[in-house]
């Protein structure tokens, strides 16, 4: 509702709705001190309280000799008009996987690593496959706290991959049975060899003499049977012109 005394119109305490041709207009309530607002006043309207600037738990002061309105005081580590670059050697993500983070000095720091982590920023697994060994060409793997060996055949079993199944052992005994068996047979026939070169050059003792004597005697009487082909020619036959000399019997041996 509004009063006219003067010819000029006063705002009352009361908020008042006015509305021509359907348009609402909201008229606010103006505070007797002008540092406040609010439906109750209550609201300092200052820059540090209307927008809280400042960051990283910085303080912020209000201050009119500046472009902003304000100007924030930064925590030891924070730098920025509002606080938020940060410089701290610690941070949230410093050390990972749980690590503890302790500044040594305003640019260093410490990771404390829990179990089974290590490095600079406790990002690498501690390995426990440095003194482990997989049997069978098996992989050890780091787990954590732990390690397990990975066989890279089914035939392999256990903790660090050292059993055999039944096939694989069945493998290994005729595998054997047959490298050993060769290994004797050729040891059988140099020691063979050997003897037979001792009882020759150094006892005089020939055991193949009399078999080489017969081999040569049935290789001579081979030659000697061997069958003899005659040509016969006929004496009293007409000489031909320009012929060689008859002979009588022709013997070849073959």
């Amino acid at each position: 509702m509004t009063t006219s005394n003067t010819g000029i119109l006063q705002t009352t305490i009361v908020t008042q709705v006015l509305t021509e041709n359907s348009v609402s207009i909201f008229v606010p309530k103006s505070c007797n001190d002008s540092s406040y607002i609010g439906v109750d006043c209550n609201i300092l309207s200052s820059p540090c309280h209307m927008i809280k600037p400042c960051e990283n738990n910085s303080t912020c002061i209000n201050n009119n000799t500046v472009v902003h309105g304000y100007t924030c005081l930064c925590s030891s580590g924070f730098s920025g008009i509002q606080c938020e670059f940060d410089h701290r050697p610690c941070k949230i993500h410093t050390c990972f996987n749980h690590g503890v983070c302790n500044e040594t000095s305003d640019t260093s720091f410490h990771c404390i690593c829990n179990n089974g982590w290590q490095g600079v920023h406790c990002e690498s697994m501690t390995s426990y496959c440095l003194n482990i060994t997989c049997e069978n060409s098996a992989i050890c793997r780091r787990l954590l706290l732990n390690y397990t060996c990975e066989c890279l055949s089914e035939n392999y079993y256990g903790r660090h991959c050292e059993f055999s199944t039944t096939k694989i052992i069945v493998y290994k005994i005729v595998s054997k049975s047959f490298a050993y068996i060769a290994i004797i047979a050729m040891t059988i026939v140099a020691m063979f060899i050997i003897i037979m070169d001792i009882l020759t050059y150094c006892f005089g003792i020939d055991l193949t003499r009399e078999e080489r004597e017969r081999f040569r005697r049935e290789k001579r009487g081979r030659k000697w049977n061997r069958p003899v082909n005659q040509k016969l020619i006929y004496v009293n036959a007409l000489p031909e012109p320009l012929k060689a000399p008859i002979p009588t019997i022709e013997d070849t041996t073959i």
